[in-house]
């Protein structure tokens, strides 16, 4: 199922990035981080093995956060030092920043924007995707960022961590949150389901890969990014020579192309 608010692209690539599917995980996965914001909840975590789905999940999540009316912020931290990510947090406040480069100066115009929407009575939702990806002097500006007592009441922090690291979970992370949900890969039905929800994104009828569903459910391993490359895959073979393929061959592909992605 697309979800509005999400990327609408018609190729595979866009799916990747904005497919959302409402598998049992992912539905409850949301209705908890809705709750917690709702329930005014300080923070919480998101962890799981890559490719889980947890940045469309939060995407989701973001979108659900802003038609409720609240603010949500969405920054992905991979590689960004302390100073990078305090100029991105700065721009998506709507903060026109005379701080040039400076942490301090940085830090001040966040905690005084942050502040500014406590005392106007809006609720903020901050969320740091791909945390464990970050430098570590990052890491700790969002630890002394979310822990700030003036943003108690006013602030939701959501921090996800996927992969690198998994499932190691620095126990201060751990013992100082709310609430923590963990994402694990699709079952075989709902595998089955997944690629089923693509093929209706893409507005193609439901027999399309009914040749390769096997093997595509076989080498993706209940993981939804490897569910939409295998299917990628299997699509662009539908038409030739060769439209099946066994799920060793799909999972040689597969494996193959999270090398190239993973060296980028």
């Amino acid at each position: 199922m697309a979800r509005e608010g999400l990327d609408s692209s018609r190729n595979f690539s866009g799916m990747t990035r904005g497919h959302f599917f409402e598998g049992a995980v992912q539905t409850e996965a949301l209705a908890r981080l809705e709750h917690l914001v709702e329930a005014g909840g300080r923070s919480g975590l998101v962890v799981g093995p890559r490719g889980t789905g947890k940045s469309t999940v939060l995407r989701a999540f973001a979108a659900d956060v802003r038609t409720s009316g609240h603010e949500a912020i969405v920054i992905d931290v991979t590689g960004l030092d302390r100073v990078q990510f305090l100029e991105r947090l700065v721009q998506r406040l709507g903060v026109t920043s005379r701080a040039r480069g400076r942490s301090i100066g940085l830090w001040t115009e966040v905690s005084d924007a942050l502040t500014g929407r406590a005392l106007a009575l809006r609720r903020t939702v901050l969320i740091v995707d791909h945390l464990d990806r970050a430098l570590s002097d990052c890491q700790q500006m969002v630890e002394r960022l979310s822990t700030r007592d003036e943003s108690r009441d006013a602030e939701t922090w959501i921090l996800a961590l996927s992969g690198r690291l998994f499932p190691l979970v620095p126990r201060a992370w751990r013992e100082r949150h709310d609430l923590r949900i963990d994402l694990a890969a699709l079952s075989e039905d709902e595998s089955y389901a997944f690629v089923r929800s693509l093929l209706d994104a893409l507005d193609r009828p439901h027999d399309a890969l009914d040749a390769a569903a096997a093997a595509i459910v076989a080498a993706a391993h209940g993981v939804p990014a490897d569910l939409c490359r295998a299917s990628e895959v299997a699509l662009m073979l539908a038409d030739g020579p060769h439209p099946r393929l066994s799920g060793e061959a799909l999972e040689a592909i597969l494996q193959e192309l999270r090398g190239l992605r993973f060296s980028a």
